[in-house]
């Protein structure tokens, strides 16, 4: 199951341990973004009109 989540603009709540961090600008749909406090990696699926990002989380492949 991907989990999706998102942002508040540039500003997202990490799914997996629940700190506020942010997509940096410049980045785009198809980027890759980390979570500064645990690492776990998330993939931009879109980008709203108002500046909101869909982000899905990277499964690690087992």
């Amino acid at each position: 199951m991907d989990i999706k989540i998102t942002s508040q603009g540039q500003e997202y709540t990490c799914a997996e341990c629940k700190n506020e961090a942010s997509v940096e600008h410049g980045n785009g749909v198809g980027d890759v973004v980390e979570c500064p406090f645990c690492g776990i990696e998330y993939e931009i699926l879109s980008k709203d009109d108002d500046g909101n990002f869909e982000l899905c989380i990277i499964e690690e492949e087992k």
